[in-house]
């Protein structure tokens, strides 16, 4: 008993008791992880070797949920409108944040950056199914969108933007919008200033001093942006379900769709693909701005060599 105690007293040393505490304090969300997603994850992975037949789950090991799948048309297309979705979202959302990103860093007034803000992160604090019915009113075809476009004379009868692939993408726009902003404004806050300063006191204009430099160093919340857009817009199904209206079929939406019909088995096939997906489309982004990078200070390496 005395070496138990010996043990345990020098195990909580002055030598260990930094990474100790650490383990202490990360314990409790690793318990938490384990237990609820990865022990959940690993339940529903098990229903991807049972067989569905005839409406009845059947317990087994078998690759059939898998080979049906992988094999089927249909379930290929259903992927490419995921993807092509989350694809326009991402893109979309990196055209409209950056320039905002730019803009709110760059400002002097804590005030004005203040309410910017606000207004960018403000989405956030109401929820994506009133969000989504709020765009359910907006874009319908008695809308206000539609409505201001026919008195701008854009279009005489309006447009149609429910229940198809555009509402589905303006929607999720504005709803992941802050998630893009967000990383690129904390990349472009931090970035430091002297060296725009030095590049055009050198004589580069501005263009060139933002895409030798800015551009550049925003490299990391770029990519930081694009992985949680375009991972959450794989993910997305309340908005694709109530803009979309069944007729955008997503996999999130399939996933949901068959968990009803019981067919678990291909709800958890499709699940542990979209899974898989998102993780390597999050290595390659990141693969992908660590080599924008090396390449970027090789380069500068070079030059000063």
């Amino acid at each position: 008993m005395n070496r138990i105690g010996d043990r345990i007293v020098n195990l909580y040393s002055s030598k260990n008791r930094r990474w100790i505490t650490q383990l202490l304090l990360l314990l409790p969300a690793l318990v938490l992880m384990g237990i609820v997603y990865l022990g959940g994850l690993l339940i529903f992975g098990r229903y991807s070797f049972d067989i569905y037949e005839n409406g009845k789950l059947i317990r087994g090991w078998e690759w059939d949920a898998y080979r049906a799948f992988l094999s089927d048309p249909y379930y290929w297309k259903l992927i490419g409108t995921t993807f092509r979705v989350a694809f326009k979202v991402t893109l979309w959302s990196l055209l409209l944040a950056y320039p905002l990103a730019y803009c709110i860093a760059g400002l002097k007034k804590p005030g004005m950056k203040q309410w910017l803000l606000l207004l960018t992160f403000l989405p956030l604090l109401v929820s994506a199914v009133v969000r989504s019915y709020g765009w359910q009113l907006l874009l319908s075809k008695q809308g206000f969108m539609n409505w201001l476009f026919i008195r701008l004379g854009i279009t005489d009868e309006g447009f149609s933007m429910i229940y198809n692939e555009t509402g589905v993408v303006i929607a999720l726009v504005h709803i992941f919008l802050p998630f893009m902003v967000f990383p690129i404004l904390n990349v472009l806050s931090q970035s430091d200033a002297s060296l725009k300063a030095a590049a055009q006191d050198l004589g580069a204009g501005s263009w060139r001093t933002f895409l030798t430099i800015t551009l550049p160093l925003s490299a990391r919340g770029i990519a930081s942006g694009v992985q949680i857009v375009f991972t959450l817009c794989l993910t997305a199904f309340t908005t694709p379900q109530l803009i979309g209206g069944g007729r955008v079929m997503t996999l999130p939406v399939f996933i949901y769709q068959r968990t009803l019909d019981t067919n678990w088995p291909m709800a958890a096939v499709a699940s542990m693909f979209l899974l898989i997906s998102s993780i390597i489309v999050s290595l390659m982004v990141n693969k992908g701005a660590e080599m924008l990078m090396f390449r970027r200070s090789r380069k500068g390496g070079q030059a000063y060599g």
